[in-house]
């Protein structure tokens, strides 16, 4: 319960409510504006001082283990805010109408929150659709065959960032093929990024950063959401969502997808399809149990059935057929997830808790790439148990547990099969320091035993530095390790006519990143104008090299021998120049070097050396409605060397700089919106993205060199329909 009594700056003390009626105060608790522009957190006395939201704008007050409450009433000039004990155990807690893309001002991590409200801002079909006005991460296909997508993030492959759902790892072994699109963007109620190595209590694998999604609750205000899509390339998608509180206790959610397109199109006349044709179901179900005596559980199950088809059109006048026949692809996915989270709050020990999850996985992956068949089982189990406490005040935290992995893949490559199977336990423990106001640190160890490695040791810290109430410094380093599944995780290596050869067993990857970010707000005419700037290294001790350049047959795989790292600026800023319209900018540098076979260090190819990011947001009074433009600039990349090619089969030596502009127009109404948008407005495209495409069994077809859109302009267009419980 909030009473208001306060007007332009606004101050006040923040108390905790224990089942009893008993009042504590509450230092270190979070209050920030709804929008996430503007936050602090009350001092050893529960204290604290904030300017004035501008209107239309709450005041958010939160703190871990306690139900947030929010301020609108701002009539008088001190408040006191008293939070009810929660029942809720949540590592992300993101406010379900959250006002576009933040970053946590409260976080050790550099981390920035993607609400519902920048999820809204482009069509988002699935996770791999989300990051368009994100500069943060990039997404791009893998080849222009199998339509497989992949993420970078501080200039490396996603396999490097640990990509979890709820906090349960996701995109892992065949998961990491085609995963992004598995994700339904009208599912996901928010997405976390943190950038650097993140905290150990999730485990080794996060290298470059980590990306978790978080689904719709059942809990949550919406009843009932139906979404229907369709662009001018012949997608067709249906999403519809509905929740039930059973009882007080008791409430669940259904959710399902439905995506299909037949539709064959060659834009750029190869006789290639340029998108392709299949059908996606998608369905899950969650539950959860709610105890007023401090025990909360999640519980669910997903099912997805999957398949694709792409290569050579039938009848298509841009080829003839080969002796062997038409070049086709076939790609089918088949996944079943179950998972469960319990969560307890004690309640005689404030501030104390524990979270117990558990998820078992199976995926089966068939695929077929002309006269090339791969075939993927995997069987997964994922557990991890974490206590959180203080040591004897909220200053000093910690959290402690363990978790344990397993992994059991088969893989089948034409005529060679091999199984793989990974047991990981582990042990960690994080230290938390609090300085109100002033510093934060967050220092983490873990210890884990590899059945295929040995032992592994990951220490980590985080540093976040407030250099005045404006100006915020942090700073991170750790290790990192994750075991490669090279084939899965880049299918593109099979869509070309080359072989591929191990030169060397499989060995794990390990890297130390490191690096610092430095934000500082301003105030200019009286809003808040955000800069960031950021730096990150990522340097390779062990890693396992793709060669497609040192010969003209094969695609070499082989372990580093020399250096291999990566260096990551961006610099960004984000100001509201009008009432209703919001502009950000930002631009990153990349610099990708890595040491093939011949021991010299190498530009690594089809990274772009710098992105360039410009968003417009606009919405009306209410947001009737909302207008959205986003431009990117993409720099140039180094090109694989082909100079040992025949010359109609080589390449320039870099891609072309190029430009891709997207737009939406959406209007709302109470329950339900209309939307329009393109993407790619200016119909930029890589010409010719397949080599040697009329003749697909030579040893010189190629699709895996990939710089740019492969796909021209897309028009779209969809319908929302949505229903609150209380309406």
């Amino acid at each position: 319960m909030i009473s208001a009594t306060g007007y332009a700056q606004l101050s006040g003390v923040v108390y905790g409510e224990g089942p009893a009626g008993n009042k504590t105060l509450l230092p270190a608790a979070n209050v920030y504006w709804s929008d996430r522009q503007l936050g602090v957190v009350t001092d050893m006395q529960g204290k604290f001082s904030i300017a004035e939201p501008p209107a239309g704008i709450g005041i958010i007050v939160s703190y871990v283990g306690y139900e947030s409450d929010t301020l609108l009433d701002f009539s008088n000039k001190n408040v006191e805010i008293i939070l009810k004990e929660s029942n809720i155990l949540n590592q992300v807690d993101i406010v379900e109408n959250g006002s576009g893309s933040h970053l946590d001002r409260m976080d050790p991590l550099w981390k920035q929150e993607i609400g519902s409200g920048e999820l809204a801002r482009a069509a988002c079909c699935n996770l791999s659709e989300s990051f368009e006005t994100n500069a943060s991460v990039d997404v791009n296909y893998t080849d222009a065959v199998s339509g497989a997508k992949q993420i970078q993030l501080l200039g490396l492959n996603g396999v490097y960032s640990q990509l979890m759902i709820e906090n349960i790892p996701f995109m892992r072994g065949l998961g990491s093929a085609f995963g992004l699109e598995y994700i339904p963007g009208t599912w996901m109620n928010s997405i976390s990024i943190s950038k650097g190595t993140s905290a150990v209590i999730n485990g080794y694998e996060s290298i470059t950063g980590q990306i978790n999604a978080e689904f719709k609750k059942p809990e949550a205000k919406e009843k009932f959401f139906f979404n229907y899509y369709l662009n001018d390339a012949g997608r067709h998608e249906f999403n519809i969502n509905a929740a039930a509180d059973l009882n007080k206790k008791v409430s669940t959610i259904l959710m399902g997808h439905f995506s299909f397109n037949e539709t064959e199109i060659d834009h750029n006349k190869d006789g290639f399809v340029d998108m392709n044709t299949g059908r996606q179901f998608n369905a899950a179900n969650f539950w959860q149990y709610i105890s007023p005596k401090g025990l909360e559980m999640r519980w669910g199950v997903r099912l997805l059935d999957e398949t694709r088809s792409g290569g050579q059109i039938t009848g298509s006048p841009y080829f003839v057929v080969s002796p062997e026949g038409l070049w086709k692809s076939e790609i089918s996915n088949r996944r079943g997830e179950a998972f469960v989270k319990t969560g307890y709050i004690f309640k005689n020990k404030p501030g104390t808790s524990f979270g117990f999850i558990n998820s078992f996985s199976v995926h089966e992956l068939d695929m077929l790439f002309g006269n090339k068949t791969y075939s993927g089982l995997q069987k997964s189990f994922y557990s991890n148990f974490i206590f959180h406490s203080d040591f004897k005040d909220t200053k000093h935290q910690y959290d402690a547990g363990f978790n344990f992995i397993y992994d059991n893949v088969t893989e089948t490559l034409t005529d060679s099969s091999w199984n793989t199977e990974e047991m990981v336990p582990g042990v960690f423990f994080q230290y938390t320091y609090t300085f109100p106001e002033k510093i934060t640190v967050m220092a983490g160890l873990r210890e884990d035993y590899n059945n295929r490695f040995g032992f592994l040791t990951t220490p980590r810290l985080h540093v976040k530095y407030h250099i005045n109430e404006k100006t915020t410094l942090r700073a991170s380093a750790g290790m990192g390790y994750r075991s490669p599944y090279v084939i899965p995780e880049n299918i593109s290596l099979l869509t070309s006519s080359r072989g591929l050869v191990f030169l060397n067993e499989p060995e794990l990857e390990e890297a130390l990143n490191f690096g610092a970010t430095l934000i500082r707000y301003f105030d200019v005419l009286g809003k808040e104008l955000m800069v960031s700037l950021e730096y990150f290294k990522t340097d390779f001790q062990h890693q396992m090299l793709v060669d497609m350049e040192s010969d003209t047959s094969n695609i070499f795989v082989y372990s580093l021998n020399g250096k291999s790292y990566s260096h990551n600026a961006q610099v960004e800023i984000s100001y509201p120049v009008l009432k209703h319209l919001e502009i950000r900018a930002a631009l990153r540098y990349n610099d990708v070097q890595q040491s093939l076979r011949n021991g010299e260090l190498e530009q690594k190819p089809l990274v772009s050396n710098y992105k360039g990011l410009v968003t417009l947001a606009f919405a009306s009074n209410m947001k009737r409605w909302q207008a959205d433009a986003t431009a990117q600039f993409i720099g140039k990349s180094r090109l694989p060397d082909r100079s040992l090619f025949p010359v109609p089969y080589q390449l320039e030596e870099y891609s072309p700089e190029h430009f891709i502009l997207h737009l939406q127009l959406a209007r709302n109404f109470k329950r339900w919106t209309i939307y329009a948008g393109a993407e790619n407005v200016t119909n930029f495209k890589q010409h010719h993205p397949i080599i040697s495409a009329d003749k697909p069994y030579s040893p010189y077809f190629d699709s895996s060199v990939i710089w740019g859109p492969v796909m021209g302009r897309k028009i779209y267009a969809g319908v929302k329909i949505k229903i609150n419980k209380k309406d």
